[in-house]
């Protein structure tokens, strides 16, 4: 199973994922790309005690998208108190990720994104 598959099985966002692998989650990485055994990866969960703290998301839900991605300054970085030209420039970024096309708006230099269109 991959990240999102494993994520959408146990009912957690992928993020969730992405910690457990940090904490010793059981996975074997081919190139860039994490495989997961869901009974390995139940047992991991049992043996360190980790609650499971389930998305409350209806999957009928549209997503959700900031429109202040759409100025030329990182919305992010605005929240944190960096205005004018100490937030992030926002430039536009399209990049292919394991067969599937991912249009981003990324912050320059502060590295903040959001996917706009897949």
């Amino acid at each position: 199973m991959t990240r999102n598959e494993i994520a959408k099985q146990l009912n957690v966002e992928p993020w969730d994922v992405d910690d457990w692998l940090l904490g010793g989650c059981p996975a074997d990485r081919l190139l860039s790309r994490w495989n997961f055994d869901l009974n390995a990866v139940q047992k991991w969960l049992k043996d360190n005690k980790i609650k499971i703290k389930r998305n409350g998301k209806s999957k009928s839900a549209s997503p959700r998208f900031d429109y202040g991605w759409l100025r030329r300054r990182c919305p992010k970085c605005m929240e944190k108190g960096f205005q004018g030209e100490k937030a992030g420039l926002l430039c536009t970024l399209g990049e292919l990720v394991m067969g599937r096309w991912y249009l981003r708006r990324v912050g320059y230099p502060c590295g903040h994104s959001i996917e706009i269109m897949n």
